[in-house]
């Protein structure tokens, strides 16, 4: 079972990686409880298809890496790395041009091959330093 879960994540992953929205339909429910929303993110799919087009706006070079997965029941942690370069207006700050690095982990519970809820940590602080929004 922990198997289908990691594959379950994998396969977000992947739509993030290839920027592709309409992925994520069937990966994860409809009404996908999200306890780490951007600010002004919906709920549901369509929130995390929101944020998926915003951050590839921002950063339309994005590549993110599995630094870790691991699974427990019907949970799945993944550490992961994303970087790109800051090319478009991301949350509002201005495209800089700059090279970003953020670092994540996040949490998702798999119910039948879908992600049902969904918690992440994201390190902001490094990436607002980055682009030079705040002091280093």
């Amino acid at each position: 079972m922990t198997d289908d879960q990691k594959a379950t994540r994998l396969r977000y992953h992947d739509a993030w990686n290839a920027g592709d929205t309409a992925a994520l339909d069937g990966i994860m429910t409809t009404d996908v409880v999200n306890h780490s929303p951007l600010p002004g993110q919906p709920q549901g799919v369509a929130g995390f298809k929101a944020a998926l087009a915003m951050m590839r706006a921002g950063v339309p070079d994005l590549a993110i890496s599995i630094d870790s997965l691991v699974a427990d029941g019907d949970r799945v942690s993944a550490r992961w790395t994303g970087s790109g370069t800051h090319a478009g207006d991301l949350m509002g700050i201005p495209a800089t041009g700059r090279p970003v690095t953020v670092t994540g982990i996040d949490i998702s519970r798999v119910v039948d091959g879908r992600i049902v809820e969904y918690w992440q940590e994201l390190d902001t602080l490094s990436m607002l330093q980055q682009l030079g929004v705040i002091p280093a």
